[in-house]
């Protein structure tokens, strides 16, 4: 019985997880052409002037707030976290030793707190995952008697 309770779960969880708004993933083919015509003006006025972001910013930006383009990159090179690996990860994998390593080598609060944060979260992992076992599973100890 416990074993299709646990089916049924899965089952509830995994039709939660479906996506239920396909409008995300429409587009809007008119837009996106627009789109690239004026990156592809802006491009050929970088290429012209031998410009650069800064130099942009100042004489138009009409074009870089239309496509709204900044300076900043859009993916980090590294997480921060130790070794570029996330804090999350330290405290999720290694547990207290995790910490100690993200303590050690961030000094940044924030950081220290996502490793506490994947430590609690492993240790809630193992203790669920040791309380399922464990109830799924008779144990039986059968000493001899004296």
């Amino acid at each position: 019985m416990k074993k299709t309770y646990i089916i049924i779960a899965l089952f509830v969880v995994a039709n939660l997880t479906i996506a239920s708004s396909s409008d995300l993933f429409k587009l809007n083919y008119n837009q996106v052409k627009q789109d690239f015509k004026q990156l592809d003006q802006l491009a050929e006025k970088v290429k012209a002037g031998n410009l650069t972001y800064e130099d942009l910013t100042a004489t138009d930006t009409g074009l870089i707030n239309n496509l709204a383009i900044s300076s900043a990159p859009s993916i980090p090179l590294l997480p921060d976290g130790a070794l570029g690996i996330p804090s999350f990860l330290w405290g999720c994998i290694l547990g207290p030793l995790g910490v100690i390593i993200s303590y050690i080598t961030t000094h940044d609060s924030k950081e220290e707190k996502k490793a506490i944060l994947g430590c609690i979260v492993e240790t809630a992992v193992i203790v669920t995952t040791l309380i399922i076992f464990l109830n799924n599973f008779e144990l039986n100890f059968n000493f001899p008697s004296p």
